[in-house]
């Protein structure tokens, strides 16, 4: 089980560069990768670039590039010229707003590819504007990672076309459909390698600017999708860091917790990185014990995640769940979120926890690779969480600078915490800290029950088993990417209700496997009894290009579902072994389910009982607000994705 990368897109993208040089050495070369360009070309072992050109209210940029070898521990600082903020300070790449006219400095310290300790200075010279177009933002990427970059329009600025132009580098197909935005996979490189992106934005005036932006392509060798020891197969693992230098933990958390070069025969031991739970004598960590185990791809995501700690972790669920777990990785590039038993480890996308427009403009707006997996079937399947009639996952116009308050964090990322911690506790119950071998890695612990089918999905489905063979299949298809056959091609919303309605799974994705059937369980019934906060299930008509949540049908639906007098014997089963401080007598507590009204549409739905009144809000949107909105509601129901079992361990 592994992720699938994005296929190359369409069409075609460009910047200008000034380089500085330093060192000697020639790039390695591993087919196919293209050959050094620009700066790499030189025969130098390192050096930096920087935009040249850049002028206020268009993107500024400077990267450190390694040509023989890796960079290690980019850090920036700035030297000179009016103060900006650097949000990719521990990247190769950086990027800012120059907010006036003048000379910028910086300097990078970092390790070259001998290992030698360096620091070099880049400096930039910004002209006046003013601009009509700015591009967000250049940054990093390892090489099979897939990138984004957004046009930002100035304010007021009718748009009439945004065109996408590649000035350097090995040449990349990009997914323009969305003119705003240009997504593409980073090629393999032989040396760390600039791609120089332009956009041409023509006004309803006919007025024209561009803007420039790079996108440094790291030279990062990842596991080979067919290397049967390796952890990571076939997987993307993008750069990460310690929030939290000084943490006891530091040196160790990328080597056990995230790297390409993770086998079955280096797994960390649990006295090198052990869980969280092994700390405090079984007592729950404080939030600092949480944050020495987080990783992150850029500082705001580990400061934000550590605001949701102390202000949203009311009664201390998220750190008594966090006890099984041994790092918590957050990552721009990390999508979907996921649990992974090999490391004992859970990775949640940066996306469910910017506050600002300048952390968002770092996160991948690349869709999950699943996103396509359904286009043969008929008919489409919905969740969203809501409390008082309204959805919690609160529209935020990916064209618009928008803050978001901190109460935010809960809503985007706690039913999230609680699916992926339920992963965590159920191959990491409770009842097994006490027996935990601190000479056995994570997984090693892990295994012999996994093995011996000991855990709680595994009672789960044997005491209270899904009998849905239809749902079942179809879960295959919709988040595996099994090709539908005639049958399931075939099925009508109002079929796949019939069996989705006589059977005891919360949601669609119950089905996929046990593990997901018993996170789901738990992830509903905690956001329902602690949060106060329900979760809507429908079966809909087909979501096509152009469908809105107001003109999307519902052919049957529920809320708190698994408040189901058929599902709560499941619900108290799993918290009793999953959250033994968890009250299961709140099980009998639950609401009775509310039903939807079919054939109305998923926006009216929103009011359950009384008539629909959120319709009218819905339609006061333009048709492109519309249908960015409901584009976020499927983005938020894709951000699960399926327990990860070592691909070394399932032969």
């Amino acid at each position: 089980m592994k992720s699938i990368g994005w296929s190359a897109m369409l069409a075609a993208l460009g910047l200008g560069l000034l380089a500085s040089c330093g060192g000697g050495g020639g790039g390695s070369s591993e087919p196919p990768p293209a050959p050094p360009s620009g700066l790499c070309a030189t025969g130098v072992a390192f050096g930096t670039v920087a935009r040249t050109q850049a002028r206020v209210g268009h993107n500024a940029a400077a990267a450190v590039l390694g040509c023989s070898g890796a960079i290690g521990a980019p850090r920036w600082t700035q030297t000179a010229g009016p103060a900006v903020t650097l949000l990719s300070d521990k990247s190769q790449t950086i990027s800012f707003d120059p907010p006036a006219a003048g000379g910028y400095a910086f300097d990078v310290a970092f390790t070259d590819p001998a290992g030698t300790a360096r620091t070099q200075s880049v400096a930039l010279d910004v002209a006046a504007g003013p601009s009509l177009l700015t591009l967000r933002a250049s940054h990093s990427v390892r090489m099979g990672g897939n990138a984004s970059v957004r046009a930002w329009p100035a304010a007021g600025t009718g748009v009439q076309s945004i065109q996408w132009t590649q000035l350097e580098g090995p040449a990349v197909s990009l997914n323009t459909r969305d003119p705003y935005v240009a997504i593409f996979t980073a090629p393999t490189v032989s040396s760390d390698t600039v791609i120089r992106l332009r956009a041409t934005l023509t006004t309803t005036g006919g007025a024209t600017d561009s803007d420039e932006v790079l996108v440094l392509v790291e030279r990062h060798v990842q596991a080979s999708p067919n290397d049967a020891s390796a952890l990571w197969a076939g997987d993307h693992v993008s750069r990460v860091f310690p929030f939290r230098s000084a943490s006891p933990y530091a040196d160790h958390l990328v080597p056990c917790a995230y790297d390409a070069a993770q086998r079955d025969s280096n797994l960390c031991p649990l006295s090198r990185l052990p869980f969280l739970a092994q700390q405090n004598g079984g007592a729950p960590p404080t939030v600092e014990q949480v944050m020495d185990r987080v990783l992150v791809s850029h500082d705001w995501l580990g400061r934000n995640f550590e605001t949701f700690l102390r202000t949203q972790d009311t009664q201390g669920d998220f750190r008594r769940m966090l006890m099984s777990t041994t790092a918590v990785v957050l990552g721009t590039h990390v999508r979907p979120s996921f649990y992974f038993a090999g490391t004992g480890a859970i990775y949640l996308d940066a996306d469910n926890l910017w506050l600002t427009p300048s952390e968002r403009d770092t996160v991948s707006e690349v869709p999950d690779f699943r996103s396509d997996f359904d286009r043969d079937l008929q008919y489409s399947g919905v969740w969203r969480y809501v409390q008082n009639n309204q959805s919690i996952f609160v529209f935020f116009d990916p064209r618009s600078r928008v803050n978001r308050d901190a109460t935010y964090l809960l809503y985007d990322t706690g039913w999230l915490m609680y699916h992926e911690l339920g992963h965590a506790l159920d191959f990491m119950p409770p009842s097994a800290y006490g027996a935990l071998n601190n000479g056995l890695s994570a997984w090693a612990n892990i295994s012999p029950r996994f093995f011996a089918g000991q855990l709680a999905s595994d009672a789960l489905r044997l005491q209270f088993p899904l009998t849905s063979a239809a749902l079942a299949g179809l879960a295959q298809v919709k988040f595996f990417g099994v090709t539908a056959d005639a049958t399931q091609r075939s099925y009508a919303p109002n079929e796949v209700a019939l069996f989705f309605s006589a059977d005891i799974a919360t949601d669609e994705y119950n089905y996929s496997t046990s593990r997901e059937d018993a996170a789901m369980t738990l992830e509903e019934l905690l956001m329902n009894r602690r949060l106060n906060i329900q979760r809507d299930v429908a079966i809909t008509d087909k979501i096509g290009a152009g469908t809105t949540s107001n003109t999307l049908i519902v052919r049957w639906g529920q809320r708190g579902r698994v408040g189901s007098a058929a599902i709560k014997p499941r619900a108290r089963a799993v918290a009793q072994a999953l959250v033994p401080w968890f009250n299961a007598g709140e099980v009998d507590n639950l609401p009775a389910p509310l039903q939807m009204r079919a054939g109305e549409s998923w926006t009216a739905n929103l009011a359950l009982p009384a008539p629909p009144s959120a319709r009218a809000t819905e339609m006061a949107l333009s048709v492109r607000e519309q249908q960015a909105r409901l584009r976020h509601e499927l983005q938020r129901m894709a951000h699960q994705r399926h327990e990860r079992t070592p691909l070394f361990l399932q032969r």
